[in-house]
């Protein structure tokens, strides 16, 4: 038998936005800036061999929030949100 009425195809699910994507650029001989969603969200600067994570949209005001020997978890330790309690 051939059915008399139509049917729509059933919609996909919308899907989630992507994160906004982090990008670092060298400002400095020893300097990183670490961007988010085209805004500053903080520094990196190279002390010996370590990098040392900087929060906040201006260098003179950043605070020290990490230090790691990798520059990928310092960069993570800006753009991530901070684990819950």
């Amino acid at each position: 038998m051939v059915p008399t009425t139509s049917t729509s195809p059933p919609t996909a699910a919308p899907r989630a936005t992507a994160p906004p994507l982090e990008s670092i650029a060298l400002i400095g001989p020893t300097t990183y800036e670490v961007h988010r969603a085209d805004a500053v969200v903080g520094y990196i600067d190279i002390v010996g061999g370590v990098y040392v994570a900087l929060s906040g949209s201006r260098y003179d005001h950043a605070v020290e929030v990490r230090q790691s020997i990798v520059l990928d978890t310092a960069v993570a330790a800006l753009t991530q949100p901070p684990a819950a309690a």
